[in-house]
C-alpha cells in the first residue's frame, strides 16, 4: 500500500471485561543509595541550611499578575520577569488556544525533523525585524539558546571575553565551547582592552566577546558603544544578551541605541517581556544558517509548542500597538528606587524594570523577604552562588500592570521593616 493510500477502517479492539479502568502505579519506594553518595548528599543539604542559601520551590495557585495567590494568601508580586504584564494578557491567551485548536499542544519533534509549523517561521521573521537583523533563530528557552551559540562558535584555540557578571547560561555556554575562557571585571573596558590585547598577539584562533545587555542582578546596562568600537579594532565577534532589555527598553538596548548591524549576534528571549517562552538569536543569515547546523540545543532539542509561539506573535502585536507598557514598567522602577533611597535602603538605580535592594548577609535578606509575605508582598531573596557572598539582596521586578497604590503600599510596608537591615 502506498504510504498515501487511506487505510481501510478497523474496529477499535475490544477491552476485556476484566480491564482495570484506573491505573496502577508500583508502590512508591526510597532508592537505596550507596553510603558514599548518601553521605555527600546529607553534607551538602546540612551545609546549604546551615549558611541560608536552602532554596524552596513557590507554587503560585493564580496566573503571574501584578498580584498572586499563594495557599491562599494574597500578595503583591514583585519579583516576576513578566515585566509587561503580557502572561495574562486575554491577546495571548486567545492565541495559544487558537493554535492549540489547530496544531496541538506539543510541536512532537526537533525543528529539523516535524517539530516546525508556520507559526514558528512567522515568528522568526517577527523577531528578526524587531532586532534589525537579517535573519533570527528560535530555541526552546534562553539558557539553550546562549549555551548553543557560544558552543557553536567557540572551539579549542579560540578565546571568549565575558563580563563577570554575565548570566549563569553564558558562562555555562563559554565553558562548553572548549575555547580560552577571560573574565574581565565587570564594565571594565580598560581590562577587557588589555585581555584583547594579550590574547592577539598570543593565540592564533578566533575571539568573541559576549555580554548581557542589561545585567539581571544590577540592573545596569553593559557601555555597548565602546565594546562595538572594541570589536571591531580587535575583529572579535561581539555578541550580546538582550534578555531583560527586549520589550522594556522599545525593542532592546541594541536597536534603541542604533546599532542594529554592529552588533553581529544578538540573544534574546520571549519568556520575559513578551510573557510566554523561548530564546532566539538574531543575526545574519550566514551566522544562523551555521547555527542550524550547529548548535546542539537547537537540532537535539523539541521544537516549542504551537501555542507558545502563536502567544508570542501576538505578544508582539501589543507591544508594536501599545509602546508605553515598557515607558510604564520604566517609571515605576524609578519610582520604587528613589522612594527606596529615600527610606535609606541601599539600592541599585535601574536602567529597566529592575530595582536590587542590597541586604549584605543571606540572613538578613530572608529577614525582610519574610516581613514584606507577611505583609502581602512576594520579594524573594536572591543569594549566593547566583550573586558573590555577601551581596544577598531583594530583586525587585516592576511590571507595567502594577498600579500606583501597588508602589505606595511597597513603600509603606519597606519603611516599616527597615530596622532589619543592619548597617554595617
Amino acid at each position: 500500500m502506498s504510504p498515501m493510500t487511506k487505510p481501510r477502517a478497523q474496529s477499535a479492539p475490544q477491552q476485556p471485561a476484566h480491564a482495570q479502568t484506573q491505573p496502577t502505579y508500583a508502590t512508591p519506594q526510597t532508592p537505596t543509595l550507596p553510603a558514599r553518595w548518601q553521605s555527600f548528599l546529607q553534607d551538602q543539604r546540612q551545609a546549604l541550611t546551615q549558611a541560608d542559601l536552602w532554596r524552596t520551590i513557590e507554587t503560585l495557585d493564580s496566573a503571574p499578575g501584578p498580584t498572586v495567590t499563594i495557599a491562599g494568601q494574597a500578595l503583591i508580586l514583585l519579583c516576576s520577569n513578566n515585566y509587561l504584564g503580557l502572561a495574562t494578557d486575554p491577546r495571548l491567551v486567545s492565541a495559544a488556544q487558537d493554535a492549540a485548536s489547530r496544531y496541538g499542544v506539543g510541536s512532537g519533534a526537533s525543528r529539523l525533523l516535524s517539530g516546525s509549523t508556520p507559526l514558528h517561521g512567522q515568528l522568526e521573521q517577527r523577531l528578526a525585524q524587531l532586532k534589525g537583523s537579517e535573519d533570527c533563530l528560535l530555541f526552546s528557552s534562553g539558557y539553550l539558546a546562549n549555551v548553543g551559540t557560544i558552543a557553536a562558535l567557540l572551539q579549542p584555540g579560540d578565546t571568549v571575553l565575558s563580563d563577570r557578571l554575565n548570566h549563569a547560561s553564558i558562562i555555562d555556554g563559554c565553558r562548553l565551547s572548549g575555547a580560552t575562557v577571560t573574565v574581565f571585571p565587570h564594565g571594565d573596558l580598560a581590562a577587557a582592552e588589555q585581555a584583547l590585547q594579550r590574547t592577539d598577539t598570543d593565540r592564533p584562533g578566533k575571539v568573541l566577546i559576549v555580554t548581557d545587555s542589561v545585567f539581571s542582578m544590577d540592573g545596569d546596562v553593559a557601555k555597548l558603544p565602546e565594546l562595538v568600537a572594541l570589536s571591531a579594532r580587535y575583529e572579535a565577534l561581539l555578541m550580546v544578551d538582550e534578555a531583560h532589555a527586549t520589550g522594556v527598553l522599545g525593542h532592546g538596548l541594541v536597536p534603541s541605541l542604533g546599532l542594529s548591524g554592529q552588533v553581529p549576534v544578538v540573544m534574546g528571549t520571549c519568556s520575559k517581556a513578551l510573557g510566554s517562552l523561548g530564546g532566539f538569536v538574531a543575526g545574519s543569515r550566514l551566522l544562523c544558517d551555521h547555527l542550524r547546523q550547529r548548535a546542539r540545543t537547537f537540532f537535539f532539542d523539541t521544537a516549542l509548542p504551537p501555542p507558545v509561539v502563536a502567544a508570542t506573535l501576538a505578544a508582539l502585536d501589543v507591544i508594536d500597538a501599545e509602546p508605553d507598557r515598557g515607558l510604564r514598567a520604566q517609571a515605576l522602577a524609578h519610582r520604587l528606587y528613589h522612594g527606596l533611597t529615600e527610606l535609606g535602603f541601599a539600592a541599585l538605580p535601574p536602567s529597566a524594570a529592575i530595582v536590587p535592594v542590597m541586604c549584605g548577609p543571606a540572613e538578613q535578606a530572608l529577614a525582610l523577604a519574610a516581613a514584606l509575605r507577611r505583609d502581602g508582598i512576594l520579594a524573594l531573596a536572591v543569594r549566593p552562588p547566583t550573586v558573590p557572598p555577601g551581596t544577598a539582596r531583594l530583586r525587585l521586578c516592576t511590571m507595567a500592570t502594577h498600579t500606583d497604590a501597588h508602589i505606595d503600599y511597597i513603600l509603606d510596608r519597606f519603611a516599616r521593616h527597615r530596622g532589619l537591615l543592619r548597617r554595617p
